[in-house]
């Protein structure tokens, strides 16, 4: 009798192992699939080098769990697959007061960014250091839940985990042209969107989008009004793009969503060899020049932080030659005659401020090759 009731517990004790088990591998497998992706900063001048790795308690990963079965949304039935990735780049310099409301704009997206590639450009305030703290603890949470839906989505494992990583990237101190470039450069999604480091998105942008381009697949660019906000209440209706619109002003708001082929397909993607000031206008104009297939959401969805005194506005005012100078950069795209103008005006001897006199000569020693920039002195 004793013998049978030693056997009979020590089958109760291996049917509890053996049920254990399975539990044990479903937490480790929640807990290393729910593993925000970890921020890298990249030296100046050295590799890229990870972050320390972290693990959560298993109590921690049952309830992330338990929310993946409750609060991740279905997907919706518009979308196809596979998915279309989006990678987000997030140029700073001086941005730390507004960028935890950037970040969050894009952890809040109901269509989750695949990365979020976070840009230091060279800054004196650490930025780089403010985004990795942030996407690593402020918004750790939903970030995980966006990576939650990107696994019931999409059924994304540990090899989409390993292949898309939300990064902070340092470069030396070139400019936002470079600094975007950079990030599109390590960007892995197929489509690439810009967000300055003060501003931000609707939460329905990024899905609105995604759901046209799942009915028109051959869209490569989207956008959609733009909202001021800051010390303007602005709205702006951006109009349809058209080239003759491209050559006068800058036709689209920078949160512009394009597919990363049409950034490979321009000669120098946002172009570094401008000086200062209308980087994306120009980057548009080369877009001009490429098969596009664009759709405008009428709806405010970008929204801009509009300083009256900001750095960059008072350079823009206070150098009215570096549209001309962008001009010369896109000759076959104006009149000869309006050339010739802009020659004249940038040959007078206060044709340049000292400024920009400094920023040519930086793009003439970084672009020697560019006929275009020994045209300018």
């Amino acid at each position: 009798m004793r013998s049978t009731r030693a056997d009979s517990r020590r089958s109760t004790l291996r049917g509890l192992l053996f049920a254990l088990i399975p539990i044990f591998v479903l937490i480790l497998a929640v807990e290393t699939w729910l593993l925000p992706s970890l921020p890298v900063l990249a030296a100046p001048h050295a590799a890229v080098r990870s972050l320390h790795s972290f693990s959560e308690s298993a109590g921690h990963a049952l309830a992330a769990l338990a929310e993946s079965a409750k609060g991740v949304p279905e997907r919706p039935a518009g979308l196809s697959s596979p998915p279309h990735n989006i990678s987000v780049i997030v140029p700073c310099f001086g941005h730390v007061p507004f960028l935890e409301e950037t970040l969050a704009s894009l952890v809040y997206q109901s269509y989750a960014p695949a990365e979020i590639l976070v840009v230091d450009d060279g800054s004196e305030d650490q930025c780089g250091q403010a985004a990795a703290r942030m996407l690593g603890q402020t918004l750790a949470a939903p970030r995980r839940r966006q990576v939650l839906t990107l696994q019931r989505w999409w059924g994304w494992g540990l090899e989409e985990l390993e292949h898309f990583k939300d990064e902070v990237l340092r470069t030396p101190n070139r400019g936002v042209a470079h600094a975007r470039n950079f990030g599109i450069r390590r960007a892995h999604g197929d489509w690439i969107v810009c967000l300055d480091g003060d501003d931000k998105l609707v939460e329905s942008y990024f899905l609105k989008a995604m759901l046209h381009v799942a009915l028109s697949p051959s869209t490569n660019l989207v956008y959609a009004k733009q909202q001021f906000f800051g010390e303007s209440r602005w709205q702006w209706d951006v109009p349809p793009l058209r080239v003759d619109d491209a050559i006068v002003r800058g036709p689209l708001p920078l949160m512009t969503l394009f597919t990363k082929e049409l950034w490979h397909g321009t000669p120098f993607g946002f172009d570094e060899a401008l000086p200062k000031g209308h980087e994306d206008w120009a980057f548009w104009l080369q877009l001009t020049r490429l098969p596009l297939q664009p759709f405008k959401i009428d709806e405010f969805l970008t929204l801009y932080r509009f300083k009256k005194n900001s750095k960059m506005r008072n350079r823009e005012r206070a150098n009215p030659e570096v549209p001309r100078l962008l001009r010369c950069l896109f000759s076959d795209l104006y009149p000869v005659r309006k050339l010739l103008i802009d020659h004249h005006e940038l040959l007078k001897p206060t044709g340049f401020s000292e400024s920009v006199v400094m920023d040519v000569s930086v793009s003439q020693h970084l672009h020697p090759h560019r006929a275009e920039t020994h045209l300018w002195t």
